[in-house]
């Protein structure tokens, strides 16, 4: 059947549940074949659908970015994931450790919490580092006889001493134990909660009494979907800095951006090479370097119903380092310049 103009989906061999999906748009092209388990749709038995490419004119660092999001998006639904949470979290930019994208993807992992369990645990802590104070004190302290101004009782003060060292160490066990329960109990409450935040208690796991299995999800639709979106997507997509294709409209100049490294146009080459960041844009490299290294930074990307910080692990993505780095490329520009005014 028809997809879009030049872009078809047929069937190969339907006893063997292969079919072929060939993606067409101007001079790219996108061929792969996709293989359907027997069981499928029967997904409870966790029986998925594979993707094996036939042919492609993408550079194979593109390809290699589309072809392997789409297998991590039917691995991600085999676990139990819907296509909207496999496809963000089959990115394959990762972000760095409380790395803030907008508002809505702030994440509390590195957040403790505060309930009243806390506040307890916090104030039987400064009890009982108050009771180890006292301990101390009485362990260093000294025994004098009654009446007796300048004689030291060693007997009472050794027992003393025992004593007290017994108990701070009776204490210390005892706090020792009850920490490493409330570390147990915290780790597992975050575990619990990463997964929930990830998305693995689908409506068919724990809150619909299924016990929190993770139950397969069917794949198929949504594998095709990424395919023609994101490709096809790609062929029409212009960079949101400078307003120009991302692509060239030849393949293989496209393909010389990866490969050409001799000639007198190959920086320049290199400078229009499609760049791919964690929202999902592309940009030309040349663009999204100006875009990230100077101001104002931690800027949302500029393309239509987007709106997220624009990030890619190529530039630093810590804020002051940034502009740190620009105001020290600013005073080595001033320098430059009034060294300019002795010439």
């Amino acid at each position: 059947r028809r997809i879009k103009k030049q872009s078809t989906l047929s069937i190969v061999s339907e006893s063997k549940g292969r079919i072929k999906l060939a993606l067409h748009n101007e001079a790219y092209s996108y061929i792969c074949s996709i293989a359907i388990d027997p069981a499928y749709p029967d997904y409870s038995l966790g029986k998925s659908c594979s993707l094996q490419l036939t042919s492609t004119n993408f550079p194979n660092s593109i390809e290699n970015m589309l072809t392997s999001q789409a297998r991590e998006i039917v691995r991600r639904m085999q676990q139990g994931l819907n296509s909207e949470r496999a496809l963000r979290m089959s990115n394959p930019i990762k972000v760095p450790k409380n790395f803030h994208l907008d508002g809505a993807e702030q994440s509390n992992d590195g957040n403790s919490r505060m309930t009243n369990q806390t506040i307890q645990n916090i104030k039987h802590d400064t009890e009982a580092l108050k009771r180890v104070s006292a301990l101390r004190r009485a362990e260093a302290s000294s025994v004098r006889a009654p009446g007796d101004s300048g004689y030291v009782n060693h007997k009472a003060l050794a027992k003393e001493r025992k004593d007290a060292r017994r108990n701070i160490q009776k204490l210390t066990e005892v706090e020792r134990a009850a920490d490493l329960r409330s570390e147990e109990k915290e780790r597992l409450w975050k575990l619990e909660e990463r997964k929930r935040l990830s998305g693995y208690y689908d409506v068919y796991g724990e809150e619909s009494g299924g016990g929190g299995r993770i139950v397969p999800q069917p794949s198929l639709f949504a594998l095709v979907t990424f395919l023609v979106e994101r490709i096809e997507g790609l062929v029409k997509q212009k960079c949101p800095c400078c307003g120009e294709p991302v692509l060239p409209s030849n393949p293989e100049e496209l393909n010389s951006m990866y490969h050409d490294k001799q000639s007198s146009s190959a920086k320049l080459k290199r400078k229009r090479r499609p760049m791919r960041t964690y929202c999902g844009c592309w940009y030309h490299k040349s663009c999204l370097n100006t875009f990230l290294t100077e101001p104002p930074f931690g800027a949302v990307c500029p393309t239509v119903n987007c709106g997220r910080r624009v990030f890619h692990p190529d530039w630093p993505g810590d804020i002051k380092q940034m502009e740190r780095e620009w105001a020290a490329k600013q005073a080595r520009m001033r320098e430059i310049e009034d060294a300019m005014l002795f010439l």
